[in-house]
């Protein structure tokens, strides 16, 4: 897989797996129902929209594609050293498909089907957000910035014919603390508790994170392969896609 590289802001690159194990992944978010948002305080930092993107990677037994959601509107809170809260917006109606910015109609027809109400029903749903709900810190910082771009980046698209079993899980090293934020896509929100790696200075904040998620816990139904009658036909989407967080804010006057 070819990720995008980390310039000056990139947000929640997303990465990762789609498998049709049923068991655990030790990438996969720990889901639960909505948690509530309390005021943080902190000094407000920028998310440039700019340059940020949500990404994604989503599987088929013979095939993957990789895209991205663009930021509409992002800022974090910093408090102490500490990130205390923050806000991310997406806009469904600005994804784009990576692997197929070079084949013009292809890439029209799927981005205009994951708009669709098979996937993310932009037309009733536009924006996709994530809301910090809390951070907590779960080993000391180890130069986390040096070990900021250390993601692996290895997975290539398959071979013609190729059955896709399963990916291989991408586990966060390093991790530095665990997030719990609320996941809303498709009007359904979700809570989500990951760990990430995050880097804070002064006046800018890193962070990092991979994971995996389930899509059809948001109501992403389509291809659904719970419901697939003979999964040897291959025409099913695996309902495990991939999930990360890439980010760089910071004070307006830095940027």
């Amino acid at each position: 897989m070819k990720i995008l590289k980390t310039t000056s802001l990139y947000v929640f690159a997303l990465l990762l797996v789609a498998a049709c194990t049923s068991n655990e992944k030790k990438d996969e978010a720990k889901v639960s129902e909505e948690e509530e948002v309390t005021v943080s305080e902190g000094n407000e930092l920028t998310i440039s929209n700019e340059e940020a993107s949500m990404e994604f990677v989503g599987t088929k037994p013979t095939g993957r594609h990789y895209g991205n959601i663009a930021l509409a509107d992002g800022t974090i809170k910093v408090k102490d050293g500490e990130v205390t809260g923050g806000k991310l917006v997406f806009d469904i109606n600005k994804i784009t498909i990576t692997d197929l910015q070079d084949d013009e109609e292809s890439h029209g027809k799927l981005v205009g089907h994951l708009q669709s109400d098979d996937f993310f029903d932009a037309a009733n749903h536009p924006t996709a957000t994530f809301e910090i709900v809390s951070v907590k810190s779960i080993q000391p910082k180890d130069d986390v910035a040096t070990s900021y771009n250390s993601y692996s980046n290895d997975m290539q698209q398959p071979e013609e014919g190729e059955r896709i079993m399963e990916l291989e899980d991408f586990e966060l090293e390093g991790a530095t603390h665990e997030i719990k934020g609320n996941l809303t896509m498709r009007g359904k929100t979700l809570a989500i508790t990951v760990p990430a790696r995050i880097d804070v200075t002064e006046d800018s904040v890193k962070a990092f994170t991979n994971f995996s998620i389930d899509r059809t816990d948001w109501g992403l139904m389509y291809g659904d392969e719970a419901k697939a009658v003979d999964k040897a036909q291959d025409k099913f989407i695996y309902n495990t896609v991939g999930v990360g967080f890439d980010l760089k804010a910071a004070n307006e006057q830095t940027m």
